[in-house]
Order: structure tokens, then C-alpha cells, then sequence
């Protein structure tokens, strides 16, 4: 890598931490195990039909159980389930990670039953880019908590979000 690459890569990691994105737990099941994996890179793309896209490391262990079941879920955290994203972002590992959560099976997929929001999604597209797959899924079934207090992750801190006051905007 040379030194001009080398420092544009630097650059878009430190104004990539600008970005404040919701954080979500990916989950699928294949053959009766569960797999999961923490990400921010989530993004609607279309209400008609409802889709959504995930950006999945081609090497994490939730990738290619994903692509086999053709089926994933995507939970959008809540502030209370901080606890949960550095388990689902390595410390465990496999089934340990479902051992914390209320999880339940929505359409045959793991979804926490107090998530921020929760989407079923059927597989519909897979692009490869380089070291990622995004993943392009059908939303199936879709579900919310009235409370809307999502759990953010921002400056590589996990954050909330607050109202701009009507006086300061």
C-alpha cells in the first residue's frame, strides 16, 4: 500500500467515526443454530417492496450461514440492550452469544422480543466489494416498540439521541 492510499485509508476510517448509526444484532438460524453478529451498517432501500441491505465481512462467522438459509433477521437495538453488542461483536462466540437477550423465533428467525425494531427478511441479492458482502433482503414481517430510545454507536462510543429543542433548530 502505498503512503498516498495509506493515508487515504486513514482518513476515511477517522471521518467515518463521524457517522452516527443505530446499532443492530444480525441473527439467522440454519439446521437449529443460531448465528449473530453486531453491525451499523444497516440501510432501508426501498418501502415498495420493503427492503433492506446489511454490509457483511465475507469472513465473519454469520456470513456464510446467512447466505445458506436465505433468511436473516435484523434487530435494531434499544438503549437497554448495551450490554449485548460487545458479546455479539466477538467476546462470545456461536449459541453463547442467544444465552443473553429475550430472544424468540419469528418466521424461524432469532429475534429479541424488546428489540428497538425488528425485521424478518428473505435473501434477495448478494454484491461482493472487496472484503464485504451486501446483502439485499426482502422485508417479510417487521415489528417496533412505541418507546423510541434506539442505541447508537458514534466516535467508536456507544451514544443515545436527544431532540433538538423547536427554540435551537
Amino acid at each position: 500500500m502505498s503512503d498516498t492510499s495509506s493515508s487515504a485509508q486513514l482518513n476515511f476510517k477517522a471521518a467515518m467515526r463521524r457517522f452516527t448509526s443505530t446499532i443492530c444484532l444480525i441473527t439467522t438460524e440454519l439446521d437449529g443454530v443460531r448465528h449473530g453478529m453486531a453491525a451499523t451498517a444497516v440501510q432501508s432501500v426501498t418501502a415498495d417492496p420493503p427492503t433492506i441491505l446489511v454490509c457483511i465481512n465475507q469472513t465473519a462467522s454469520i456470513s456464510q450461514p446467512l447466505k445458506l438459509a436465505g433468511r436473516f433477521a435484523v434487530n435494531m437495538l434499544h438503549l437497554s440492550h448495551a450490554p449485548l453488542v460487545p458479546l455479539f461483536s466477538g467476546k462470545l462466540k456461536g449459541e453463547e452469544r442467544f444465552a443473553h437477550g429475550a430472544w424468540i423465533s419469528l418466521d424461524g428467525m432469532p429475534v429479541l422480543a424488546d428489540a428497538q425494531a425488528a425485521f424478518v427478511c428473505e435473501l434477495k441479492d448478494v454484491v461482493h466489494v472487496t472484503t464485504h458482502d451486501v446483502v439485499l433482503g426482502q422485508v417479510l414481517d417487521a415489528r417496533f416498540m412505541e418507546d423510541i430510545a434506539p442505541l447508537l454507536y458514534e466516535d467508536g462510543k456507544l451514544v443515545r439521541s436527544s431532540a433538538i429543542s423547536e427554540t435551537a433548530a
